[in-house]
């Protein structure tokens, strides 16, 4: 039986072994990190992103009996996350804007409070901004900020030095604030 405090080499080393339990544990630990930078990546778009994140791990256990890491499995798995988004963003075949949901008839209710309408209007600004970044700065900010990684976990994952996931950042918090200083301006 895994342990589910193993730590993730030790639940691969298991997965190689033939014990499918330890690798549930993995994705049980990893899936939800995954499928929130995925959806993020593919502009709230969760069952790509479910599809994304599957493929990751089918990818995983069909290697698992030769995998060697020189990182961690997280840093893998998120790599390989991000390159099939890149992937599946390619490949659609139209603009992502195009899906973004929409209020009924494009108006809000009547009822609403008017701080709830602009905070789910800045929400939908910031999400529509973030998708508008070039996918490798999207990437970085999405695990920079709201998966909360180091520089170093962000430059494992996606192959890069530190230097550019710091350079990339900053590049993308400065087009951010660009595309959402009217916000600002109408406070």
């Amino acid at each position: 039986m895994a342990d589910f405090f193993d730590d993730d080499n030790g639940l691969m080393e298991k997965a190689a072994g033939g014990r499918s339990q330890a690798f549930d544990a993995l994705v049980g630990r990893r899936q939800h990190r995954l499928q929130r930078f995925a959806n993020r990546m593919l502009g709230g778009d969760s069952g790509d992103a479910a599809d994304v994140v599957a493929a990751a791990f089918v990818r995983l256990w069909e290697i698992r009996a030769t995998f060697r890491q020189t990182g961690s499995v997280e840093s893998w798995l998120l790599a390989t996350v991000y390159r099939l988004c890149l992937d599946c963003l390619r490949n659609r075949s139209r603009c992502l804007t195009e899906n973004l949901p929409q209020d009924e008839k494009g108006s809000p209710d009547a009822s609403t409070v008017a701080g709830v309408v602009e905070a789910v209007a800045l929400g939908e600004a910031v999400r529509q901004a973030i998708m508008e970044l070039p996918e490798s700065h999207r990437a970085v900010l999405i695990l920079s900020v709201y998966e909360e990684l180091s520089y170093e976990e962000i430059a494992a994952a996606l192959e890069i030095p530190p230097g550019t996931v710091a350079s990339r950042r900053s590049h993308a918090v400065a087009m951010l604030r660009r595309k959402l200083a009217a916000w600002e301006e109408g406070r």
